[in-house]
């Protein structure tokens, strides 16, 4: 099961370490931890700080002296958002929860699992489909539970889930092979393309996803992922700009981006997954490389990412 991860707006330290406690005592199905807000998976909101603007947004201010303010769009958050009590004057929200009561921050907590039952199940599915090395040229996969249709998993289509589907109840389904036509997604399940899916699933994983030839030889340069840029991190960003200009070891790649091994290890992995990098001089040979991507090369003294990494928005 994937760490979700939940950002904070308007808290003071003490009360962000007041969340962190609950988030491990609570004990709910799934397990979090505070993130950075980019890359939070849900948003809790500090009620008191907020204010109403003449636009219908919302203004939170910041916790710490001097901090800026942010503005947020509540009727459009593009993620799950609670608001703790008590609310300022003049503001609404459909969910509130009560910080000094467990029974409501846990109520909170279990709301958001709820909603996010669709990137847990991504997740799950991702994992089975990086584990059993399983092959999806010219293949789809019908996933049911007790007979009832909850993921559609397709190299074309990506993945499709039913929003109610319980990722604890994934051990029990069945994988039924299709022929690659029977890859149509229903209109009400959650869809996303089976790259963004696998990249999430080496991004959150404990696993060390990366094989051990990676660690030994030359690491070529392929392609640009073809994923949403919001998913890359500064990381992804320096690994793609380094191996854009010629093939480097594991170790030289270390050196040259500073990142730590486990951080390398896992960026490395993702991009892996999802075709960006490899270790197959012949297999990069054969893709032929983007025209951004030579003129990156040629960018050397450059320090701002690579256009490789700059894919369009899926």
């Amino acid at each position: 099961m994937p760490v979700l991860r939940l950002g904070l707006l308007g808290f003071s330290p003490a009360q962000q370490a007041m969340l962190e406690t609950a988030l491990v005592v609570l004990r709910t199905r799934l397990r979090w931890r505070i993130s950075a807000l980019d890359d939070a998976d849900a948003v809790c909101v500090n009620g008191s700080r907020v204010t109403p603007l003449p636009d219908g947004c919302l203004q939170v201010a910041g916790a710490v002296p001097r901090s800026p303010a942010l503005r947020i769009d509540a009727d459009h958050p593009g993620r799950p958002m609670a608001f703790s009590l008590p609310l300022a004057a003049g503001i609404q929200a459909e969910s509130t929860f009560d910080m000094a009561s467990p029974p409501s921050t846990r109520a909170m907590l279990e709301k958001f699992e709820g909603w996010l039952r669709p990137v847990s199940v991504q997740f799950c599915l991702a994992s089975r489909i990086v584990q059993s090395r399983m092959d999806l040229s010219g293949t789809v996969y019908h996933v049911t539970v007790d007979g009832r249709l909850v993921a559609v998993v397709s190299r074309r289509s990506g993945v499709g889930v039913l929003p109610i589907a319980d990722p604890f109840h994934l051990d029990n389904a069945l994988w039924s092979k299709r022929p690659g036509p029977a890859d149509e997604i229903p209109g009400h399940f959650v869809q996303v393309g089976m790259s963004q899916a696998l990249w999430q699933y080496a991004m959150r994983t404990q696993r060390d996803l990366l094989p051990t030839y990676f660690r030994t030889g030359p690491i070529y340069w392929c392609r640009s992922p073809q994923l949403p840029q919001r998913l890359f991190d500064d990381s992804h960003l320096m690994i793609g700009r380094e191996l854009t200009r010629a093939p480097l070891s594991f170790v030289e790649l270390g050196k040259r981006t500073g990142l730590s091994d486990a951080v390398l290890s896992r960026d490395l992995a993702g991009l892996r997954i999802v075709g960006a990098v490899t270790h197959d001089r012949k297999q990069a040979m054969r893709i032929r490389p983007q025209p951004a991507a030579k003129a990156a090369a040629g960018a050397a003294e450059d320090m701002t990412a690579p256009a490789p990494l700059a894919p369009q928005e899926s």
